[in-house]
């Protein structure tokens, strides 16, 4: 059970905490943005959680939020094969190498998927699953 709560924003709110992770979600898909926040339930029980996500497609009316919700988010998970052109460009704006980007085993986008793979830039993982499976096997090894 949580001790504190999994705080959700989306445009054209903003939120900074005190503490605890701020993550972005770029996915047009709820069962997507779900899976993310189950991962960080099962992650931080007892820390707030920061959940930001423009709530559907990027777009011309969004975009300037989503970059700026990026800047100041610890992980970034990309749902590549649901998220627009503008998102993808969008998300290849953050400089950090902390960007997540998550195939959703669609594969719409293959020839996006292995230029990706090409830079060490970015981490590809074919679900969420996947992604938490590997987080949670380092942090027992830990």
């Amino acid at each position: 059970m949580r001790e504190n709560p999994i705080y959700t924003v989306t445009p054209p709110d903003m939120l900074l905490p005190d503490n605890g992770p701020i993550i972005s979600v770029i996915s047009n898909k709820k069962q997507f943005l779900r899976d993310v926040e189950l991962l960080y339930e099962n992650m931080f029980k007892s820390v707030p959680i920061t959940l930001c996500h423009p709530g559907g497609d990027v777009n011309d009316k969004n975009s300037a939020w989503v970059v700026s919700m990026m800047r100041f988010s610890d992980t970034i998970y990309i749902d590549l094969d649901s998220i627009s052109e503008l998102g993808i460009v969008c998300a290849l704006m953050h400089n950090d190498n902390n960007i997540i980007i998550i195939s959703n085993n669609g594969n719409k986008r293959k020839g996006m998927k292995q230029l990706l793979n090409t830079s060490r830039e970015y981490n590809i993982y074919e679900s969420v699953e996947d992604y938490a499976e590997i987080v949670l096997d380092s942090l027992e090894t830990v």
